[in-house]
């Protein structure tokens, strides 16, 4: 009988090849799943890139969704005394603008001067002592201690208390005793003036302007000046009522009998801006959505979402809504405006249409786009459905969500296959283990019996 050859394992297997493969097999379970998880994770992506473009289209839509928002001025100053912006309620004019006071700060210093940052301000020899500071109507107490009662304990104290008064320190370059403390006031204005009592030290009376620590540099001041030759006073040198939808910044005073003129006129061109944004962002949501649910018969290529009734549902109520009609009258769509749609699918918008229909006084442009007491434009509608549809409960929401949930079961999936494919491989580790050890001892018997055969056949 032939001998047996034996080469490395008794069952002349490469065993952990065989593993390796069984397990590719035992994997494919897993596999698919993945895939399946890959495919949801990019729809999910695709709908973030659909709720970017659906936030950017409400927010172009909110620009214009109502009838201030409508109604754009821009604004010209002669001189530099003053600057000015048209905002919401403006109305076309001119006015003449005279300023004779700018509002500022109260500001006061100590009476003393002081060797160093460490150099006792407050004699809290007697115990501890209150700083009262009131600004208005308002007052802040601040305990004083031999823990705080240094130039820089003082500052840092006052500082703290949020008071409404800023302290700092100036160096005058005296050689002996170069710095001061000066106190000043958060805001400018008559109104926000401050007083200081309870330390002798620090004791100042804005009503008089004198103190027994403390000597004014400057008063706190509103801001005088006259519009059309009436008489204003304000706090502050940012004035937003004094002009209807007009804020003025003061920065001078003008020369007495030259005033400056403010001019306020209509802005198309802001509108035209608005309109423009809104056309772009929805021909941005509009092609997002046409390359996600895309289909090509000749490559037999699909979307991500090509079949996803929520985008096609999404895409139908926008454009519904953009191709509406608004307001009263025959011309009461955004086509009246220049704003019309194309073969594609697309917006197109004629500036010099939409210009005409501006300038045009028969024509109530803002009853197309906002929202008033008679009626809802299709800017408002549009905000309002894209609020609705990015929601908690919108159709947006629930959509990302159900997405996110099959995401989450198949990982659970995926966690339980994986951890049954360990058990899998250690059970066939242990077969095959099985297997040496059994074809080890017929290989050991084999052996036995090729010997006792050979030793028959010699005698």
């Amino acid at each position: 009988m032939a001998g047996i050859s034996l080469s490395g394992l008794a069952s002349n297997l490469n065993t952990d090849s065989l593993i390796s493969q069984l397990m590719v097999s035992e994997q494919r379970p897993i596999s698919l799943l993945q895939q399946r998880e890959s495919k949801e994770t990019t729809k999910l992506s695709s709908w973030g890139q659909i709720k970017n473009a659906l936030s950017s289209l409400q927010a172009a839509a909110e620009a214009m969704d109502t009838r201030d928002e409508l109604k754009a001025f821009k604004t010209s100053v002669s001189g530099t005394a003053a600057t000015a912006t048209a905002g919401t309620g403006a109305v076309a004019g001119s006015y003449s603008l005279e300023i004779t006071k700018l509002a500022d700060v109260q500001k006061v210093k100590s009476a003393n001067s002081y060797a160093g940052l460490t150099s006792q301000v407050v004699d809290v020899s007697g115990g501890s002592k209150t700083l009262s500071i009131k600004v208005g109507d308002k007052t802040t107490d601040i305990e004083i201690t031999d823990k705080n009662n240094s130039l820089a304990g003082v500052r840092d104290a006052i500082n703290a208390s949020k008071s409404g008064v800023t302290a700092t320190l100036v160096h005058d370059g005296d050689a002996n005793a170069p710095y001061r403390l000066v106190l000043t006031s958060n805001e400018t204005g008559t109104a926000n003036a401050f007083s200081l009592s309870g330390v002798n030290e620090l004791a100042y009376d804005a009503a008089t302007g004198t103190g027994t620590g403390l000597t004014k540099i400057q008063a706190a001041s509103n801001a005088e000046f006259t519009v059309d030759g009436i008489a204003v006073s304000k706090s502050s040198n940012v004035v937003t009522d004094a002009i209807q939808g007009v804020t003025l910044t003061l920065a001078a005073t003008t020369t007495a009998g030259t005033p400056s003129k403010i001019t306020v006129t209509s802005d198309s061109s802001s509108i035209q801006t608005k309109a423009a944004a809104l056309v772009k962002a929805y021909n941005d949501l509009n092609s997002i959505i046409k390359v996600q649910t895309a289909y090509n018969p000749t490559t037999k290529t699909s979307g991500t979402l090509n079949g996803d009734s929520t985008a096609r549902g999404l895409q139908a109520q926008i454009r519904s809504i953009m191709g509406g009609t608004a307001g009263s009258g025959s011309q009461n769509t955004l086509s009246a405006l220049g704003i019309s749609f194309q073969k594609d699918g697309s917006l197109a918008l004629d500036s010099t249409k939409l210009q005409a229909a501006l300038d045009n006084p028969n024509l109530d442009v803002g009853a197309i786009f906002a929202k008033d007491a008679n009626g809802t434009g299709i800017a408002s509608k549009l905000a309002t459905t894209i609020s609705g549809m990015l929601g908690t409960q919108g159709m947006v929401t629930a959509r990302t969500d159900g997405i996110n949930d099959t995401i989450k079961r198949l990982d659970k999936q995926i966690e339980s296959l994986s951890t049954r494919l360990v058990n899998v491989e250690a059970r066939y580790r242990a077969q095959f283990t099985a297997l040496e050890k059994t074809m080890s001892s017929m290989n050991s018997t084999s052996s036995q019996l090729t010997q006792q055969l050979a030793a028959l056949s010699s005698s």
